[in-house]
């Protein structure tokens, strides 16, 4: 009998626990969206030369920032005709960023069709997370963020809903999603939001950084 009682007892905690737990569930659910398919993102600038000729000079190395007007490197190009004295082409910046990376070498032929460095403000990063189609019509522009990365598991930052994308992200494919076997299974899609961050919180951010986002519906 003394046994039976316990083995009640213990069923009786179980069903509770799971209960509490399927409460909480269900109010996290009908509060928020959460999704672990985001990254910090960032618009990457592709850094080109005037003109094509030799790279005889580069300012910056990767890390570096710079602002708008920053003479970045210098190209010597060669005319058309061979008599011609070369000519020095500045490299200048177009608008204020970070090398994140540089695919130059000193004295290296370059060409403007060649991109040799990649520029990002890294004080205007963001956040691109994709939501189920489910999801989308409770996600509102200015809707409170909460973000996690991964890289810095203890922060917390915050955020809210900048953008909503117009299409699903396999409408942006470059491989055609048309079936015409008639056989048909559905599948879920995901569209992008984007997500301004409010504060960095002292946390050095990066692009590509994987992150957790929850909504506030």
């Amino acid at each position: 009998m003394k046994k039976k009682i316990i083995i009640l007892t213990v069923l009786a905690i179980i069903l509770l626990g799971g209960g509490a737990g399927g409460t909480y569930y269900f109010a996290m659910a009908s509060k928020y969206i959460n999704t672990e398919d985001a990254k910090i993102a960032g618009d990457l600038r592709a850094i080109g030369t005037p003109g094509a000729g030799k790279l005889i000079e580069w300012n910056y190395k990767e890390g570096d920032s710079f602002k708008k007007g920053d003479i970045l490197g210098m190209v010597e190009t060669t005319p058309a005709r061979g008599n011609t004295p070369a000519i020095l082409q500045e490299i200048i910046a177009v608008e204020e960023g970070t090398i994140i990376q540089f695919n130059g070498v000193k004295d290296q032929m370059v060409s403007p069709t060649s991109a040799i460095a990649m520029s990002a403000n890294l004080d205007r990063l963001y956040v691109t997370a994709n939501l189920q189609e489910t999801e989308i019509a409770d996600a509102k522009i200015g809707n409170k963020v909460t973000i996690k990365v991964d890289a810095y598991p203890d922060a917390v930052i915050t955020g809210h809903v900048e953008r909503l994308g117009l299409g699903t992200n396999s409408s942006f494919s470059l491989l055609s999603s048309s079936n015409a076997s008639g056989n048909f299974t559905k599948v879920i899609q995901r569209i992008p939001v984007k997500i301004s961050i409010d504060s960095y919180q002292g946390k050095r951010l990066v692009p590509g950084l994987n992150a957790t986002v929850k909504i506030e519906k």
